[in-house]
């Protein structure tokens, strides 16, 4: 009988430390990847940082910013179509620039997207043997990216991020505009 009940006070033990580990694990998991309050002290998803192909040796911003007419009457529709090399800072910023966020139940019940999705601006990834490793599509009409599945299949409650802000500070230092065909505001 003591036997007994000193296995099962054993299991208990474990199973109590067991819940502890668990409940200190869950709220310490880091501000990059926790769920959190906003102002209003409604919760938000989680956001984690995402470096799209971090092997890539070299980034090339390409840009289609020729009019409709200037593509229909040439068939191209770059005034660049070698790109734009990014630059170490630049590369930094983009890299820091996208994010993956998982809404919260409510958040997904109640998501809305843009009905368009046509990128202008297209961050395009190489390797040291200039093979494309993939592309990030920027649209600053929409606030809308694209990075194809290959590079990562998402979930429904899953979003892309973006910082458009500190990208259009970048692409405004490198004299590249960012309102192509989307109105003056974008």
């Amino acid at each position: 009988m003591k036997q007994r009940n000193a296995m099962i006070a054993a299991w208990v033990a474990m199973l109590i430390a067991i819940g502890i580990a668990l409940s200190l694990t869950a709220t310490s998991a880091g501000p990059a990847n926790e769920a959190m309050a906003d102002a209003m002290g409604k919760v938000r998803g989680t956001t984690t940082a995402i470096r799209p192909w971090p092997e890539a040796t070299e980034v090339r911003l390409f840009v289609e910013d020729l009019s409709y007419d200037e593509r229909q009457r040439t068939g191209v529709s770059m005034s660049n179509p070698k790109g734009v090399v990014l630059n170490a800072v630049q590369r930094a910023t983009l890299d820091k620039s996208v994010t993956l966020y998982r809404m919260t139940p409510e958040e997904y019940e109640n998501a809305a997207y843009a009905a368009c999705f046509i990128p202008h601006h297209f961050f395009r990834y190489y390797d040291s043997n200039g093979r494309q490793l993939g592309e990030l599509a920027v649209c600053y009409c929409c606030r809308g990216i694209g990075l194809p599945t290959t590079f990562r299949e998402i979930r429904d409650d899953e979003e892309w991020q973006f910082d458009f802000e500190a990208v259009k500070t970048m692409l405004e230092g490198m004299n590249i505009p960012t309102n192509i065909h989307c109105g003056p505001d974008a």
